[in-house]
């Protein structure tokens, strides 16, 4: 969906993150125009809305994992609390194995 800057500026301080990159994405919009944006070197973790993403964007999971790149998909909203609970939950061992987390 659209990127709501207020919602993405609190995950990405409440996160303690350097950077949080919200793509736009439009209704039916083919998922390879955002596995380039998956698999950058400097991306750690990627996060699917899923409340609010086309069912083919589930097909970014394959590219992200052959990447080396976490995978969390969040099954409800995109507050700071149930964003950091998807991804202790679903990515907290793989981030832990020498990823580069912020703090």
């Amino acid at each position: 969906g659209t990127c709501r800057p207020r919602s993405r500026d609190a995950l990405r301080e409440g996160l303690g993150l350097a950077e949080l990159r919200w793509i736009t994405t439009r209704d039916h919009e083919p998922v390879r125009n955002f596995e380039a944006q998956a698999v950058r070197q400097d991306v750690d973790l990627v996060l699917l809305a899923i409340r609010w993403a086309s069912h083919g964007f589930e097909d970014l999971k394959p590219a992200c994992l052959k990447a080396g790149k976490p995978y969390v998909r969040l099954p409800r909203g995109y507050g700071l609390n149930q964003v950091a609970r998807e991804i202790v939950g679903q990515a907290s061992a793989a981030l832990g194995q020498g990823r580069r987390v912020a703090k």
